[in-house]
């Protein structure tokens, strides 16, 4: 229609057919117009809905148009009540009370999101890593980027562009890189840089931490095939792989780092001179700015964050990238997360509304935060309108959130297709705490020549719903969020309290001034918003200890005894009491704080545990730590073979018992374990070590279980399994077992290995990684205590091997030997009397169970 046309029309009909008139062209039109539109212009959008009337009306009478507060108010509306819940009062977001479990699967047809997916997830852990390094060089620095939580990736033009919520976390690991290598760091040299195992596995479930480990060690597999050529040109039934082949184009070349106000960044993303290349972006409006007001002007403000996929967006939406620029080359957004909820609804809108209708994301977003929307309210205001409502109504009305299943779990039989996959609707309590983005069911192998094979990644478990490991659990319409505890005594108050309680001026407190310091400490905690910590610090107190007290007072009233108070003198004077000495008899008595459990003490621990796999215990235990139940164990009802084990890791070891009650599920404080191990373990110790002594086994405790090959017949040198066999092992026995091995031949120390390995013809260095522990022949674990035995049973006799859980019977052909395979681990075992005893690992001169040199 001419502009003539037009007028006329607005001269017969109104304003109001002119504005239907425009709504409808931007709609049915190429996108072009709405993105170039100002983002804080107004649009015909808003105007009043169709059917009102074509009268012409006065601008006093026009309905107010729309911003985006009034969207993000209305957004919160549907947020706020049913159908959704929250959970962790909020910290976790809100969801559905049941969520779309999704299981692993093939993802053919969807190549260069898979890659786009696993490169994010191993750049996140490059930045993790990095980050440690620069703590250990400054101790003293603050984790500006410790909290950052995602890394999104955007494949545009032939070219990859990575987002981290914060600047830092880019900042870190580019300089980290340039340190390393002397230069400017490529993208491989950057991913040599791994988190430890401590770090990744901080704050996750064991279960978790094996699924985040077993995950990363694929993706790198993968990605050394990707390095040496070998995957991503549609090899064995994989389509062609456009992200893949970025990674290939120019390995060597270094990574640019940008900023979204760059002016040159459109430039960047479209021009051909560009292609091949990898970008690190980041968000300059974003870094701490000198505070203008307030007694600490001049200081620096705490660094902003946007959610990763945000950044992406904005990237095109300032450099102007045009859809016609970008839509003949694939396009796609996607990270070590699915999107959230407010993440999903702007690419939605970005696909739909601005014309990008060629962006491929993951559609199975995750949970609602609100903080996500108040940033796209703030910097990408201009996706804040009645299209954004609806797509954010239509996922909580007339959808479901989503959630992964783990990488080892096939979907059970009434599972449906779902968006391209097999999904199973589940309560919210079993949701993964983790938003990981559906892992694929594929893998890479490579045999000894290094050729790439692409196999697929065994489901060892089937999912269901009596075993599924505890998640982010039950959701709760409302929740309370406690009050912040800001007030503080007056200077006169904390006088009054630390005199009543303490004593002063020469004269020791009593108990009639304690009881009134209770009562008015128990009135200031409890009628205002004073911290137990601030009070406690005014008398000298923990504030574990007063919170006891108080507790006590609300429940029993004041009791007849005074308590003990602190041996701190009163401020200003002389103390009034002499500190017991906490330093008596022997120095080999004295306590002192034990260190770290590693992996060394857990290997151990397990060990033992399933030694004992008869035991009701044990068996309580391998649940918990499979993530199949919940709760604690009684640490005094524990094995007896077991706390004497924890007695001589203690001793031996110097492990600090917390750490071993908390492995053990006995409680974080440890305090009922460290009773156990000094009540049975120390003297079950003693009683094994002085039998041993005197080269004989003492009596076998009630609580070891036996075997169908009875103890009775066996020597008594048979009797029971010494728990000192287990220190005796090599910590190297325990390689095998360990997750990172893979990660840890992968780069070795030296984050400049992996350039060479990663650009080197033989890729063999990765596949052999994992395979080099079981090269070894094996020979049973201080098999001295059993007088060179390996049978349980008496001389001529050789009892029948039973079946044993959780592990599989195999016969050694040459000798008929039975020894036993952990259905988890892989590892040997023999059983003896009763317990199951593992193979250690030695030297190739040592016993060869397997009949085949050691290999298997």
């Amino acid at each position: 229609m001419t502009p003539a046309g037009l007028r006329a029309m607005n001269d017969a009909a109104g304003n109001g057919a002119v504005n239907r008139v425009l709504s409808v062209q931007r709609a049915g039109g190429s996108g072009s117009g709405r993105h170039s539109r100002p983002e804080d212009s107004g649009s015909g959008r808003h105007s009043r809905p169709e059917g009102s009337g074509s009268g012409r009306r006065s601008r006093r009478d026009a309905a107010p148009e729309r911003g985006p507060g009034d969207v993000v108010a209305d957004i919160k509306t549907h947020v706020d009540g049913p159908p959704m819940v929250s959970y962790g009062a909020r910290r976790q977001g809100r969801a559905h009370e049941e969520f779309w479990m999704r299981f692993p699967r093939f993802k053919n047809g969807e190549e260069a999101e898979e890659t786009l997916h696993e490169t994010s997830a191993l750049l996140f852990d490059s930045m993790k890593g990095a980050q440690e390094r620069a703590k250990q060089e400054d101790p003293d620095r603050d984790a500006e980027d410790a909290n950052n939580r995602e890394v999104q990736g955007m494949l545009i033009n032939d070219r990859l562009l990575f987002a981290s919520n914060f600047n830092s976390s880019v900042d870190t690991l580019v300089s980290q890189g340039r340190q390393a290598y002397g230069h400017e760091p490529s993208l491989p040299e950057l991913l040599a840089f791994q988190q430890s195992q401590d770090g990744r596995r901080r704050g996750l479930h064991t279960y978790e931490a094996e699924n985040l480990e077993a995950k990363l060690a694929s993706y790198r597999r993968k990605n050394a095939a990707i390095a040496t050529g070998q995957r991503g040109a549609g090899e064995q039934g994989r389509g062609p792989d456009p992200t893949a082949k970025v990674l290939q184009a120019q390995v060597d070349t270094p990574v640019i780092v940008v900023n979204i106000e760059d002016k040159n960044l459109r430039t960047m993303l479209t021009s051909s001179k560009y292609a091949g290349r990898v970008f690190l972006l980041r968000f300059a409006e974003l870094d701490p700015r000198p505070k203008m007001l307030g007694k600490n002007k001049g200081q620096p403000k705490q660094e902003e964050s946007v959610h990763a996929e945000q950044k992406l967006l904005l990237a095109l939406s300032r450099a102007g990238v045009d859809p016609g620029q970008t839509a003949t080359k694939p396009l796609a957004i996607m990270g070590k997360y699915r999107p959230c909820m407010g993440c999903a609804a702007a690419l939605m809108y970005y696909r739909n509304q601005m014309g990008f209708g060629n962006l491929s994301f993951d559609e199975n977003y995750g949970n609602y935060f609100q903080g996500s929307v108040n940033s796209l309210k703030t910097h990408l205001k201009h996706t804040m309108d009645d299209d954004y409502l609806a797509y954010i109504k239509q996922m909580v009305h007339n959808d479901v959130t989503s959630t992964p299943a783990m990488a080892h779990e096939a979907a059970p039989a009434e599972a449906v297709h779902r968006r391209g996959g097999l999904s199973l609707k589940v309560p919210g309590r079993l949701a993964a705490r983790q938003a990981d983005v559906t892992p694929s069911a594929s893998d890479a192998e490579f045999d000894a020549d290094g050729t790439y094979t692409r196999v697929a990644r065994p489901l060892q478990d089937t999912w269901t719903v009596d075993t599924a490991p505890a998640g982010i659990g039950k959701g709760t319409a409302t929740h309370k969020i406690p009050r912040r505890r800001t007030d503080k005594l007056t200077q006169d108050q904390a006088d009054q309290l630390h005199g009543l309680w303490n004593g002063g001026a020469g004269a020791d407190a009593t108990n009639e001034s304690r009881q009134r310091a209770i009562e008015l400490l128990f009135n200031y905690h409890r009628s205002t918003t004073m911290s137990l910590k601030h009070l406690g610090a005014a008398i000298d107190l923990s504030d574990n200890r007063l919170s006891s007290y108080l507790t006590r007072y609300e429940q029993e009233g004041h009791w007849t005894h005074t308590p003990q108070r602190s041996n701190k003198p009163a401020r200003g004077a002389a103390s009034t009491t002499t500190a017991r000495s906490r330093k008596k008899g022997a120095a080999e008595k004295q306590f002192s704080k034990g260190g770290e459990l590693d992996d060394f003490g857990m290997d151990a621990i397990k060990e033992t545990i399933r030694s004992l796999s008869r035991n009701d215990w044990c068996k309580d235990w391998e649940r918990l730590h499979r993530g199949r139940s919940t709760g604690e164990l009684n640490p005094t009802k524990a094995p007896v073979d077991l706390l004497a084990k924890l007695a001589q890791l203690r001793r031996d070891r110097r492990y600090n018992v917390p750490e071993m009650s908390a492995y053990l599920h006995t409680g974080k404080n440890g305090d009922n374990l460290r009773k156990a191990i000094k009540r049975k373990g120390e003297p079950r110790l003693a009683e094994l070590e002085k039998g041993l002594d005197k080269g004989k086994a003492p009596a076998r405790h009630q609580d070891v279980e036996r075997g169908e090959a009875s103890a009775a017949a066996a020597p008594s040198s048979h009797a029971v399994v010494d728990p000192s066999a287990y220190a005796a092992a090599d910590q190297s026995a325990y390689a095998a077992t360990d997750p990172a091995a893979y990660a840890a031949a992968y780069t070795a120390s030296d984050p400049s290995a992996y350039p060479a390995a990663y650009t080197a013809s033989d890729p063999s260095a990765y596949a052999m990684a994992d395979t080099s522990s079981y090269t070894s022949s094996y020979t049973m674990a201080g098999t001295s205590a059993y007088g060179g035995e390996s049978s349980a049973s008496g001389a001529g006799h050789q009892a029948p091997a039973p079946e044993v859980p959780g592990f599989t019977l195999h016969f050694d052909p040459s000798t008929g030997q039975p020894y036993y395979l952990d259905d988890e681990t892989g590892a040997h075992y023999v059983r003896i009397g009763g317990n199951m005893v593992r193979l250690q690992v030695q030297d190739s001169y040592d016993v060869d169970m397997s009949g085949t040199g050691g290999q298997y």
